[in-house]
């Protein structure tokens, strides 16, 4: 009887140690989880403070009010996603002789004058009135935002988009980024999203914003 009290107490004592470990270590799971939330939080917070500064100093927020004609501030605009990229679309590239002249409104160039920031020759056509004036046309339903380098001769894709993204316009914030404004139409017979990305071009890193 006693051996049997003895085993008793043994297991008891084995059953509480367990119960301990496993309120430890899910105190400590749940400890870890709460610390990635609050670096996740205070990444989002820093990456967005940086974005804001950047925007303001440029005076960014005035264009993009005048961009889509309507009275949007960038302090409604929430940090939807970021990410950085090292794998992008880079290849050769030569444009032809009258590029530069034929798509000037679709080309903004770096303050430093290294790059092109390429809102949208992709698919588009050219064609030219009686007195020789090049006009844009569209042509292609997909448009690719893409970083053209004289230099160097390449052109990297930036975004592509489907029909529901209309790129309304673009600029450079400094002599490394870019800030694409676009209209996003996904939900039918709704108003359209819209959406600002913010990209460094030298160190591809992405930044999604959306107007709420």
């Amino acid at each position: 009887m006693k051996s049997i009290l003895i085993k008793g107490v043994c297991l008891v004592s084995i059953a509480c140690g367990l119960l301990l470990v496993n309120a430890s270590c899910s105190n400590t799971g749940q400890q870890k989880e709460e610390n990635e939330v609050a670096d996740s939080l205070e990444t989002v917070r820093s990456i967005a403070s940086g974005d804001s500064a950047l925007i303001y100093k440029s005076s960014t927020n005035n264009w993009i009010a005048s961009s889509v004609q309507s009275n949007i501030d960038w302090s409604r605009f929430h940090l939807e996603d970021f990410w950085s990229d090292d794998s992008l679309n880079k290849r050769p590239y030569t444009p032809e002789h009258d590029f530069y002249k034929d798509y000037a409104q679709l080309l903004k160039w770096s303050p430093d004058s290294n790059y092109v920031l390429d809102l949208g020759s992709y698919g588009v056509a050219i064609v030219k009135d009686k007195n020789g004036k090049p006009k844009i046309e569209s042509g292609d339903v997909d448009t690719e935002v893409a970083l053209v380098d004289p230099k160097s001769k390449t052109r990297t894709r930036l975004l592509f988009f489907g029909p529901s993204t209309t790129v309304v316009d673009g600029r450079w914030l400094d002599s490394a980024q870019v800030a694409i404004l676009g209209l996003n139409h996904e939900k039918p017979n709704e108003q359209p999203d819209t959406v600002l990305w913010v990209i460094d071009v030298k160190e591809k890193f992405f930044r999604k914003y959306k107007w709420e």
